[in-house]
């Protein structure tokens, strides 16, 4: 039987303060309705709503990826790529893909991604240049982080791994654990930049 996997990603760092990209790609193959479900109730117990990371009060944020890590909901799911600025938007979008996608995969699947805000015309390109890459997909579609809670986890560990990068302990001690809870995975270690 075909695998059917999903992904969803978002990123940070396109603006000038920042000198890396950060891409979370978060991939399963799981019943992406309760995975919903249960993410929507972590954020109404934790009070964080639909706010995104640089949006969200600190202790709110914390505890939001406190309790998805000791939940351990979405273990070996989530996928992070940090890459060295200057760099062409698309190429550490379609590294995080390809190898999360790649890790997650048997022999016979295909994978629907979604991500944040991309436009009709970029997610046609970035389609092509992930077959190209020999990633099965059916396409690339574009989801707002308003609407997916899934989505939504993904803007916040990007905000985490950013707020890691740029020297906040507390953010720092955030991706320490994950990783070593088996929340997170770092693909991109042997990037170029």
């Amino acid at each position: 039987m075909k695998q059917k996997l999903y992904c969803y990603v978002d990123e940070s760092g396109q603006d000038t303060k920042s000198s890396h990209f950060v891409v979370v790609a978060i991939v399963n193959n799981k019943d992406q309705v309760k995975i919903r479900k249960d993410l929507i109730n972590l954020e109404s117990k934790t009070k964080i709503g639909i706010r995104k990371w640089h949006k969200s009060s600190t202790p709110r944020k914390h505890q939001f990826l406190t309790k998805q890590i000791i939940s351990k909901l979405l273990i070996s799911d989530i996928f992070y790529g940090v890459y060295k600025k200057p760099l062409p938007y698309f190429l550490p979008i379609i590294d995080t893909l390809e190898k999360s996608i790649k890790t997650k995969s048997n022999n016979d699947y295909s994978c629907t991604v979604y991500i944040d805000g991309i436009d009709k015309k970029k997610a046609k390109e970035l389609t092509n240049a992930l077959r190209f890459k020999g990633i099965r997909l059916s396409l690339v579609k574009s989801r707002r982080d308003e609407s997916e809670p899934i989505i939504r986890l993904a803007d916040r560990w990007a905000g985490c791994i950013r707020g890691s990068q740029l020297g906040n302990l507390k953010d720092k001690n955030l991706i320490r654990k994950a990783l070593k809870s088996q929340i997170l995975t770092n693909i991109s270690k042997n990037f170029p930049g």
